[in-house]
């Protein structure tokens, strides 16, 4: 029976003075998940591992360690998350003159590849590599080779202007 305490009390204090090394370890493996994934929630965690490494260094108790670390999330979820948001919103809208789809295309220049015939036919145009289907802005015809402007579209169907 005595060999037991002495044994519990051996781990006790073992156990309390490597718990700043249970935090940090915990911390860098979050680090680690955070990198491999960009979920903002495994760093805000990482954040409040580190709040609790410093008061196990401190020397306060698990139950304080615990409620430290609460804290630390709960601070770096207000503070970290919307910092965070700014950081890749930034990154995502340093092109603001991109449109999207067809609307990328109005007022690109290229030449045609195929003649638009006087009846109001289709003609061809190539931008970055893709061959669109075009008509004329006005109806008149465009001979093959003439550089033109995108000046709208309709479907898939570009609409151009001699440029």
């Amino acid at each position: 029976m005595r060999l037991f305490c002495i044994f519990e009390k051996t781990i006790n204090i073992n156990l309390a003075m490597s718990l700043w090394i249970i935090w940090l370890i915990a911390a860098a493996v979050l680090l680690v998940i955070e990198l491999l994934t960009g979920l903002v929630a495994t760093l805000c965690v990482a954040v409040g591992c580190l709040f609790a490494f410093v008061a196990a260094l401190v020397g306060f108790g698990m139950e304080t360690q615990l409620a430290v670390m609460a804290v630390g999330v709960i601070l770096s979820f207000i503070f970290l998350v919307p910092f965070v948001n700014r950081i890749r919103k930034g990154k995502k809208s340093t092109r603001t003159d991109y449109n999207s789809n067809m609307e990328a295309l109005i007022g690109r220049e290229g030449f045609l590849n195929h003649e638009i015939p006087a009846d109001g036919g289709l003609g061809r145009l190539r931008i970055d590599g893709d061959d669109w289907q075009v008509r004329s802005h006005d109806g008149l015809p465009l001979a093959h080779g003439t550089k033109v402007r995108v000046t709208g579209y309709d479907s898939i169907i570009l609409t151009v202007k001699p440029a």
